[in-house]
């Protein structure tokens, strides 16, 4: 049990107004939407449930390190007053922190700190309405890909999931990252199924959102960029076939060229595997694994890039470890079961995937999802180096994995008819 002396009192009663107001809001949805009205009160009920044992029985995992950190650090820009949040010259990079964007949760939770006062259950309310809003969204984006029954088997499997739930009632980036990473793919689904140009803006929104809170995934913002320059680039051939030029295609196509020569100039710069000219560099590339691995819940130190040829082989491998470790050869400790258990549950997921592939692969919305989940698994492969920061790390697409798992996930109890793949 944590023993700040600002959670009690007045912290508190902050904090059950504040899950009181996102109870209110989760109720509204429900009421609005009742295909997944008993399902999203289920999520609300358990996550506010750990909130309130975590608070005040148990340290959660994950409860102490970063997600303090960054409470403490939205303490320190939000105690002096709402003008002094937006005030600041440059986002904050403080403490602990030196990667760029690393704290820009702790700013998003400094703007209510400031108004109201400090609260960790108020800041943890923040989380939770990320967590219900990935529940329904989660379950938008399956009706589009799928059908109602699959749809509602991914809002079971995102209210349930164990990770999930953690990651919706601590201080963490995950739940952030993976709201407005569902706001980007259901643009990007969107405009692949409709052309319109508004979708192409909520998805571009939604992964910048992303990135504000995680800078390594612009990696879905350049995936869904690179789509959009395909695409132009097939219909600007078909058009001048036709002796056409459409204005808004080259425009596109145009934004993708200028994009693309950004990269290639080194101009953006991607986490984990920093500009092009780093990312194809591989000292750079070995000097990440050696780096990363690390701790008592590293991965084998045989994982390691120590030479060029090593980068193709060891990179899937790399992969691997981060979507399905623990192993049950790397558990030495009780607390590694945990984490076994958790990789169980990648592994379940991704044998849906696999089995299913072949019609995932046809589906152009399918094969966007899979694309950019396959890109940000090896990214993170370079970056992540033990199976502790991987658990937490994963999370972030474990809702991708969902939906394209979706079909085939095993009914809950609470479905009375068998669903049909």
């Amino acid at each position: 049990m944590n023993s700040l002396p600002y959670q009690y009192g007045y912290g508190d009663l902050l904090g059950y107004s504040a899950i009181a107001l996102v109870s209110f809001i989760t109720l509204f949805i429900a009421l609005r939407n009742s295909d997944i009205f008993k399902i999203i009160l289920v999520a609300l009920t358990v996550r506010i449930f750990f909130i309130l044992v975590g608070h005040y029985i148990i340290n959660l995992p994950d409860s102490a390190g970063d997600s303090l950190g960054f409470e403490r650090e939205a303490w320190l820009i939000g105690q002096d007053g709402l003008f002094n949040v937006f005030t600041l010259s440059t986002l904050p990079t403080l403490g602990m922190y030196n990667e760029p964007l690393a704290a820009f949760i702790s700013w998003t939770i400094a703007i209510p700190y400031s108004l109201f006062g400090r609260s960790l259950l108020m800041a943890q309310s923040m989380s939770l309405l990320m967590g219900i809003g990935c529940v329904f969204l989660g379950w938008k984006l399956a009706s589009i890909l799928w059908d109602k029954h699959a749809a509602k088997k991914v809002a079971w499997t995102i209210a349930l999931f164990p990770s999930l739930i953690l990651y919706s009632v601590l201080v963490l980036r995950e739940v952030y990252v993976c709201y407005f990473l569902l706001v980007g793919v259901y643009g990007a689904v969107k405009w692949l199924k409709t052309d319109n140009i508004k979708w192409i803006i909520l998805a571009i929104a939604g992964f910048l959102g992303a990135t504000l809170f995680h800078g390594s995934m612009i990696i879905g913002l350049i995936i869904f960029i690179t789509f959009i320059g395909i695409s132009s680039l097939k219909k600007t051939y078909k058009s001048l076939i036709n002796y056409r030029i459409n204005i808004k295609i080259l425009i596109f196509l145009s934004l993708t060229i200028i994009f693309a020569g950004s990269y290639l100039s080194n101009k953006i710069d991607v986490p984990y595997l920093g500009d092009f000219e780093q990312s194809t560099d591989v000292d750079y590339l070995m000097l990440k694994t050696n780096v990363s691995t690390r701790g008592d819940a590293s991965w084998p130190e045989w994982t390691k890039i120590n030479s060029s040829i090593e980068v193709f082989y060891k990179s899937p491998i790399r992969s691997m470890y981060f979507v399905f470790a623990p192993f049950p050869w790397n558990v030495n400790k009780l607390s590694h079961l945990v984490g076994m258990f958790d990789a169980f549950l990648y592994i379940y997921l991704t044998y849906l995937i696999l089995y299913n592939i072949k019609y995932i692969w046809r589906d152009p919305s399918l094969r966007f999802i899979l694309i950019m989940l396959l890109s940000y698994i090896f990214v993170f492969g370079f970056g992540v180096g033990n199976f502790g920061t991987g658990i937490r790390h994963r999370s972030k697409f474990a809702i991708m994995f969902i939906l394209l798992a979706a079909p085939l996930i095993k009914r809950f109890i609470f479905l009375k008819k068998r669903d049909k793949v």
